[in-house]
């Protein structure tokens, strides 16, 4: 759905608003669900200070002042700051109205915008589904209570899935159902089914809190509501005391799993799927997939899947997003000896990604990558750093401002921000990422049998990645363990035949003098050249 009104245009789709130059508006996600709820209520009816909160915040209580912050940024965005407002007027004491007129309409997809296709009865196709598809939907109920309604814990039923949603909204992976309406439903009374008739959505998210053991038990279970199919469960176990202190770590392993689950899921569903007949988002998905698995052959086909995806829709951050990773990763193997216009490509990738929704925090994280590759090292690290305020559960921005600040210091951060990746990520198949940025701190720090510890962990995951494997042999010669490094040596050669001394050293960014001169040494030591 596109609304216009004035000057302006919002589209439901993209969500984004776009001037009358067709230049888009940076508003933040919060913003623009408030723009959203103005443009639904209609010109000149009132939108209520109750209806925002219960809306933005999901009836929790806020300040006057985060309200005015909000009608603030909006009015910022259409430039309406002067005493005689021309977009948004307050009725005082109970909230605001939006003043232009608005036209609404429905958005025709890109790929569909051809004469062919809209030139009248005979030629089109009214029922047939868009290429650009779908983002998934989920819907997150209340989390049942097992014991006393009068713990003091019992407010965590409501409020676990509450953090939950928000986190899921940030991502901006998924159609996420809002608490006013998901929480009308017990999880354990309705199936997933029937929540899909009634709310349309592909996944639901249910789960349970005892307070009835020793320790707090938290159980979550994510299911296909249109196989009614379990995707996948989990179970967390809380010291009473501790539970205030882990709740956003719970939340975030939750999140990062689910978002690693549903592409899977997608995936599965669509396996009998001719390759043409995907849709950008089912594109996507198999993309997404293909990028957890080792070796260069799997991220070079993931490479082709983001290409369609985003010619089929331009406006697919997430998916240029992805396009830019898949460049990053491949230079990277490739130790930059011959990068060709991959630096440009992945750059310009990175860009598409924000030109398309600059509060996507995949966006964010390949313009930090991109910028980082460019050896701007600090502009970088502000990307890194905004990708993790728009999502803090963001497990791969933690991994790679991790890295990057494992090059150079602060050393003591990067360490905090590999633990907290780890933290979130358990079963994420990457982790070997954030081992690696955690080994290189450690060593950086000079506790070098701990750096070890770590680096040995990196080696032993089942990955292909070519500087995650250098940085860990190198570790673990230096702490004497000779015989372990020249086995990794000898598996770097026979995975990445020709690597260079030069080639790894112009592949790492970033790196003082003193550690580059080591690690020169080492991979002397080692039998490269």
């Amino acid at each position: 759905m596109i609304y216009q009104f004035g000057a302006f245009a919002f589209d439901t789709d993209r969500f984004e608003l776009t001037d009358g130059d067709g230049k888009t508006v940076p508003m933040q996600p919060r913003t623009k669900d408030l723009l959203h709820l103005l443009l639904k209520k209609g010109t000149q009816r009132l939108l209520t200070k109750e209806e925002v909160v219960e809306a933005l915040w999901g009836g929790r209580h806020v300040s006057e002042a985060a309200l005015l912050s909000q009608i603030k940024r909006l009015r910022k965005a259409f430039g309406d700051t002067g005493r005689a407002p021309s977009v948004i007027a307050t009725v005082y004491g109970k909230g605001w109205r939006l003043l232009p007129e608005i036209v609404s309409s429905m958005r025709v997809p890109a790929s569909l915008q051809d004469n062919d296709v809209l030139s009248g009865p005979a030629n089109s196709e009214p029922d047939r589904p868009s290429k650009i598809g779908e983002r998934p939907s989920v819907a997150v109920l209340p989390f049942r209570l097992i014991g006393s309604i009068r713990s003091p814990l019992a407010g965590m039923g409501q409020g676990l899935p509450d953090d939950i949603i928000a986190a899921l909204s940030r991502l901006r992976l998924l159609s996420v159902i809002a608490r006013g309406t998901s929480f009308q439903f017990n999880g354990g009374a309705i199936s997933p089914s029937a929540l899909r008739k009634t709310l349309g959505v592909d996944y639901v998210l249910t789960g349970a809190i005892d307070v009835t053991q020793p320790r707090i038990v938290v159980t979550t279970e994510l299911a296909d509501a249109r196989s009614e199919s379990v995707v996948w469960t989990d179970r967390f176990e809380i010291e009473p005391q501790a539970i205030h202190e882990v709740r956003s770590q719970i939340v975030g392993c939750i999140v990062q799993e689910i978002e690693r689950q549903i592409p899977r899921n997608e995936v599965e569903r669509m396996r009998f799927t001719a390759p043409d007949d995907l849709t950008a988002w089912q594109s996507y998905h198999v993309g997404c997939s293909l990028i957890y698995r080792s070796g260069i052959v799997n991220h070079e086909l993931a490479q082709r899947h983001f290409r369609r995806a985003v010619k089929i829709d331009r406006h697919f951050a997430r998916a240029h997003a992805g396009l830019a990773f898949t460049y990053w990763w491949l230079l990277l193997q490739r130790t930059l000896n011959d990068p060709g216009d991959g630096p440009e490509l992945m750059l310009r990738s990175a860009e598409a990604a924000i030109d398309a929704d600059p509060d996507d925090p995949s966006a964010n994280l390949a313009m930090g990558r991109a910028l980082s590759l460019r050896q701007k090292r600090d502009q970088g690290l502000d990307w890194f750093a905004r990708a993790i305020e728009l999502s803090p559960s963001f497990a791969m921005a933690h991994t790679q401002m991790a890295a990057q600040l494992s090059l150079s210091g602060p050393f003591g951060v990067a360490l905090e921000h590999s633990d907290i990746a780890l933290a979130l990520s358990p079963r994420d198949p990457m982790r070997y990422s954030a081992h690696t940025a955690r080994a290189i701190s450690l060593f950086n720090l000079g506790d070098i049998r701990s750096a070890a510890q770590a680096a040995r962990k990196a080696l032993l995951a089942p990955h292909e990645d070519l500087m995650v494997m250098v940085a860990s042999m190198a570790i673990i010669f230096v702490a004497g363990h000779t015989k372990e490094a020249a086995a990794a040596s000898e598996r770097i050669r026979s995975i990445f035949p020709g690597t260079t001394i030069a080639g790894i050293l112009h592949a790492t960014p970033g790196m003082t003098d003193n550690v580059k001169a080591l690690l020169q040494h080492v991979l002397s030591q080692n039998g490269f050249n």
